[in-house]
């Protein structure tokens, strides 16, 4: 009875451990990327380098590892972003509907935006989503 519950304790040991491990996500930093958005190699927190599978990283980039066991998974870091910030810019050519096209930044340059409800030399406040310049009337 006494060697039942030994490998009982000790078979529940053993999941445990196996599955503290694989849970563990760890910080890494990709050292080496294919070129095509792929890391494959990073540098853990000890200095060593090691193979692992990241789609969407690149060179230098900070990153979650995970051990499954057989590869160490790697997904982007995922940071805190700050809110985006507005500025103001005057609309420079709109479609004829109300929908201005493009704008006139701080600096006299002529910007592509999307604002709605917005004709030519009307200001509007402006967010860079970063795909599109979103703006809207003050």
């Amino acid at each position: 009875m006494l060697r039942r519950y030994g490998k009982m304790l000790g078979g529940a040991l053993a999941i445990l451990g196996l599955v503290s491990t694989l849970a563990m996500a760890t910080e890494m930093t990709c050292a080496k990327d294919d070129g095509k958005g792929n890391c494959m190699a990073a540098t853990d927190p000890e200095g060593r380098t090691i193979v692992v599978v990241g789609e969407g990283l690149k060179t230098g980039e900070p990153m979650d590892c995970v051990d499954r066991g057989n590869l160490i998974a790697c997904q982007p870091l995922a940071m805190a972003s700050l809110p985006p910030v507005s500025f103001e810019m005057t609309c420079a050519k709109d479609d004829g509907k109300g929908n201005c096209m493009a704008a006139t930044n701080a600096e006299g340059q002529s910007v592509v935006v999307v604002g709605e409800g917005l004709k030519t030399g009307e200001p509007m406040r402006c967010v860079d989503r970063g795909n599109m310049i979103a703006c809207q009337a003050l």
